[in-house]
């Protein structure tokens, strides 16, 4: 049985009391082959057993008494007969019964009692914030690389335990996840969970942004959207040079095709413009290099596709975007200005 089998989802689903949504992930669950096996053994002991609310006599502690009883029942009759295989798949069928009951009558209450207890008794926790004007360079305990891009906020254990590696994110960052198949790497940002074994990945969304942004560069992530105290429902997978973009007001995505060197070049010191206007641009350079821009043309609007080395100065970035947009610029103590120009 997987440690993040989705028992509640499972029992809704098998209730039909799933939202469209819920559905949704439910089948892309049983996409896996293991699951869908797990899933028809559980559907026919569903079928067989009680529900627990038709049962008077249901409680959590004869649920787990009854349980017990039948894992004792499955030891004796394996050490009787080790080859009596359709009596082992029926008692499995109703362990498997046993944990939907127990899913189905106490399941909210058995996973906020988890929720409880995992805040009660967690390590203690790492806090680091970044500035307007830095990116913030973070190891963490297992090794994985973090760099925190600027004015974000990132929480995470001194020392991770149990079996998942769970970090906390407002705005952006770009992770370097160390591989360990038993515990899977998840990052929890506003109303949005990105899960990874291992890889390298640019999570963004800054608390009050419309959208929030997911982007791969090496191996496979799986997002999931927040929805209330439940369980998280799956949006997608994505692999390499995919960008899962999120509108969590609209409740709307999409996905678009990127480079990986266009996906979190920030973290390298790196300024990258992907068809943004030149108000995000001298924005980014006014956060850069510390001078205020004042536009005194009309080209604000117009859309800019360039990108420079961390090492480019101020005059190298406006020289090679002036000689594309046909602008003049004055480069002064304090303040650039910009005057003239066109679109093309």
């Amino acid at each position: 049985m997987s440690d993040h089998t989705p028992w509640p989802l499972i029992a809704k689903y098998l209730a039909g009391e799933c939202s469209p949504e819920e559905k949704l992930a439910m089948e892309w669950w049983l996409e896996e082959y293991d699951n869908l096996l797990l899933f028809r053994q559980i559907e026919a002991a569903w079928k067989q057993e009680k529900e627990p609310e038709n049962d008077p006599a249901f409680s959590l502690e004869t649920g787990l008494s009854r349980l017990h009883a039948k894992i004792a029942e499955q030891e004796e009759a394996s050490e009787e007969d080790t080859f009596a295989k359709p009596k082992y798949i029926k008692i499995s069928s109703w362990l498997a019964a046993a944990s939907i009951l127990l899913a189905t009558g106490l399941g909210y209450f058995l996973v906020n009692r988890q929720h409880d207890g995992h805040h009660a008794t967690r390590t203690a926790m790492e806090t680091r914030t970044s500035g307007s004007k830095e990116v913030v360079s973070i190891e963490l305990s297992d090794g994985t690389q973090v760099w925190l891009n600027k004015n974000s906020k990132i929480e995470y254990p001194k020392v991770f335990d149990g079996n998942e590696r769970q970090v906390y994110l407002q705005g952006e960052a770009f992770f370097e996840v160390v591989p360990n198949p038993e515990k899977p790497f998840i990052v929890k940002s506003d109303r949005i969970s990105t899960r990874v074994l291992g890889t390298s990945f640019d999570v963004k969304a800054y608390h009050g942004d419309e959208t929030a942004s997911v982007s791969v560069a090496t191996g496979k992530v799986e997002v999931s959207k927040e929805i209330g105290e439940g369980e998280p429902v799956r949006i997608t997978q994505l692999t390499p040079e995919q960008e899962l973009v999120i509108n969590t007001e609209k409740d709307e995505t999409y996905i678009n095709i990127v480079s990986v060197a266009n996906i979190a070049p920030w973290h390298l010191g790196q300024l990258v413009f992907r068809d943004n206007t030149y108000d995000e641009v001298m924005q980014a350079l006014q956060e850069r290099f510390g001078k205020k821009v004042v536009f005194k043309s009309s080209i604000g609007k117009c859309r800019v596709m360039a990108s420079f080395n961390s090492n480019a100065s101020l005059n190298d970035v406006l020289k090679l975007l002036s000689m594309s947009n046909s602008f003049d610029y004055v480069i002064g103590k304090d303040v650039v200005t910009v005057t003239g120009g066109t679109c093309h």
